[in-house]
Parts: structure tokens; C-alpha cells; sequence
């Protein structure tokens, strides 16, 4: 009996069923009012809507003269955005609500949140891209587990490809090459016959960068598309590079032709590997071009842990999970393949990477902190 008090004090800080449904309730009513704000940023983006949010307050008539888009498009956006707490509602004091009329809202945005939001605001595009693509395909190989072809996702290759150009651009040469170490830098601007090899090369973004920025050494890019080689070759041809070729393959057997053994100084391979449906075999063929010793393979992936458990603190799991299972993850189960997906993490990367024959340390840069750098070196027999 003396510890019945306890007993009951316990078990009335526990929660009920009852509440704790209520609190599910509420939260899976959170994430679905989430998810349509989220929609709607993505097409507040897509629209160029967001360049005319502003501290000073404007009416959707206003924001619709400015941004060219139909009034009524701009009022249901907006009101949106309201309800979701982006923009801040406010009623126009210097107007009347005469004979019924509706006083006329004011929409508005602090400098600082919309400052935040100019950095993300693309990424409000990926997922309703992303469904577009593949949603029923992606249901549909949920019991097939073949993967999805990767001919459809072709508008979400032109959006990734826009928003790798705009890094590289940014980065690349900059930031991203002088990191991987003055021994690298100093290989590509020294030796005549520097050769330097893009896996996954898009349009071809950064092949040219590097090209343009060592003009002595010889970039190749390969890539599985066809329209993107195509589109990397043409935009040489516009920059009047000399030094640097495209090819259509696959980055498991490459043309020895193209891409000869122990040759290369630099390979790098951005966001990449997890997509691939044979990973080990493109890790090998990796090993193989690397010139002994001193040829560099940086190997650009997000930065998560392989064990989901170990990820539960990151702040974009679910969002990089999502992006994985309606992309990265299909991609790579095509052919048999692992299906290693976005967030093959770390420990598993480190653990490929090392059976491929690879040598390879983790560079956590400064200027990127969404991905890890692997920077690896193949040993001498």
C-alpha cells in the first residue's frame, strides 16, 4: 500500500492512448499542411513569384503587376504561404471596407527570412519534380524491385544539371580543386600531359571548368545520356575548348580507348556513385585509371551514415530518404544492381572505396557541409 502512491503517481505522467493518438493526429496534420506549403514554395519558385516578396508590404494585385503572373494565381499562393506562416498578413489601414467590401490584404516578407528562403527556394522543386517523373513508377517497382528507367527522369536531369552547373560554377575551381591539395593542383598545372577524367559528367559543367581552368591538361567526361554528352560537347565547342572530350558510357567497363590504365591525375565523380546499379565495378574501373601513388579520385556524396538510427539527428534525413526513394535508389537497383541510394552513408562508402583497391580519408570542407569529399589514391601493386 505505501507504494501505491507512487505507483499511480507514475502511471498518471503517462500518456494515454487517447492523447497520444490526439498528438499523432496533430502531427500527421502538421506534416500534411508541411507538405502542401512545401508544394507551394516549389511553385512560387518555379513561377519567379519569390524575387517580389518583400519587407514592404504589397497587395496580390501589386505583386501580380510586378511579376506578370494572373492576380488570382498570386491570391491563392499567397494565401497559402500565410496560413503556412512564410509571409506575414497584414490588412491595408488606409482603405475602407465600404458597402461590404473585404478590406484588401497586404502580403510580406523580413529581409532575413527572405534571405533564408533564397537559399532553398530551389530545392522546393525537387520533390513535386520528382513525383512528376516517377511516382506511379516508382509504386509500381515497389514489388518489382527492377529499378525505373533512367529515361524518366529527364526533366529532373535538367533541373539537377542547372543546379550542379550553378556549384560548379561557384566552387569548383575556386574552392573545391585548391582543397584537395597543393600536390594535386600542382600536377595539373605542371605536367603537359595532366589528364583529368569527369564520371557522371552531365552537360558537362565541370569538365569545362577544369579545362578552361588547366589549359595544358586533357579532360574527358563521361556519361550514360546521350542528350547530355551531346549538350557537353556542344558547350565546348561554344567556349573554343581544345583540351577536353565527351563520350556516352558506362562508368562499370570504360573504353580503354578513352579512358587507359594508370594514366589519369584527377578523377572526380559528383554526387554520382550511390546512383549507379554497379558501384563496385565503377570503383574498380576507377582504380584501374588512376595513375599509382599520386593520381587523386575525389569522390563528392552526401554526408549521412550508412545505419538510420545514426541519422535520426540529421536535419534533412527525411527530405534526402524521400529524394533517394523516388530517385537515387531506383536508379541504382536497375540491372541487378544494390540500389545504394542517396544515403548509403559514410561507413559503407568507406568500406567500398577501400575494396576496390582505393586508399581513401574523409575531407569535410568548409564551403560544403551538405557533402563529404572522399579523397582517394590507388597504391602501387
Amino acid at each position: 500500500l505505501a507504494q501505491a502512491p507512487r505507483a499511480s503517481y507514475a502511471l498518471a505522467r503517462r500518456p494515454s492512448h487517447g492523447r497520444m493518438a490526439a498528438e499523432f493526429g496533430a502531427r500527421l496534420t502538421g506534416l500534411l499542411n508541411a507538405s502542401a506549403v512545401s508544394t507551394v514554395l516549389g511553385v512560387a519558385s518555379r513561377t519567379g513569384l519569390l524575387p517580389f516578396l518583400t519587407p514592404e508590404p504589397s497587395s496580390p494585385r501589386q505583386i501580380a503587376a510586378r511579376s506578370g503572373l494572373h492576380r488570382r494565381y498570386v491570391e491563392e499562393i499567397l494565401s497559402t504561404l500565410a496560413c503556412g506562416k512564410i509571409v506575414e498578413l497584414t490588412r491595408d489601414s488606409s482603405s475602407s471596407a465600404e458597402n461590404g467590401a473585404a478590406w484588401e490584404p497586404l502580403y510580406s516578407m523580413a529581409a532575413d527570412c527572405k534571405a533564408a528562403l533564397d537559399g532553398m527556394a530551389l530545392y522546393f522543386e525537387e520533390m513535386p519534380l520528382l513525383v512528376r517523373c516517377a511516382f506511379d513508377e516508382v509504386v509500381t517497382d515497389a514489388k518489382e524491385g527492377k529499378g525505373v528507367p533512367y529515361s524518366c527522369y529527364g526533366p529532373f536531369g535538367a533541373w539537377m544539371g542547372k543546379l550542379a552547373d550553378e556549384k560548379h560554377e561557384s566552387q569548383l575551381v575556386e574552392k573545391f580543386i585548391p582543397a584537395l591539395g597543393e600536390d594535386v593542383v600542382s600536377a595539373l598545372r605542371v605536367r603537359n600531359d595532366a589528364r583529368i577524367l569527369d564520371i557522371g559528367c552531365g552537360e558537362g559543367t565541370a569538365a569545362c571548368l577544369m579545362a578552361r581552368a588547366f589549359p595544358n591538361s586533357r579532360v574527358v567526361g563521361v556519361d550514360a545520356g546521350a542528350a547530355s554528352v551531346e549538350a557537353a560537347a556542344e558547350k565546348a565547342k561554344r567556349h573554343g575548348l581544345t583540351n577536353v572530350e565527351f563520350f556516352v558510357g558506362d562508368a562499370a567497363a570504360l573504353d580503354q580507348n578513352s579512358v587507359p590504365s594508370d594514366c589519369f591525375d584527377l578523377i572526380t565523380a559528383f554526387d554520382v556513385i550511390h546512383d549507379l546499379s554497379n558501384p563496385t565495378a565503377a570503383l574498380r574501373e576507377v582504380c584501374r585509371a588512376l595513375r599509382p601513388d599520386t593520381g587523386t579520385f575525389a569522390m563528392v556524396d552526401i554526408r549521412a551514415h550508412t545505419h538510420p538510427h545514426d541519422n535520426l539527428g540529421h536535419s534533412f534525413a527525411p527530405f534526402l530518404y524521400a529524394v533517394s526513394l523516388m530517385h537515387c535508389m531506383p536508379q541504382g537497383l536497375r540491372d541487378g544492381g544494390p540500389g545504394l541510394g542517396m544515403m548509403w552513408g559514410r561507413e559503407q562508402a568507406l568500406e567500398m572505396v577501400e575494396a576496390a583497391g582505393l586508399k581513401a580519408k574523409v575531407l569535410e570542407l568548409d564551403f560544403d557541409t551538405f557533402n563529404d569529399c572522399y579523397l582517394c589514391r590507388c597504391p602501387s601493386p
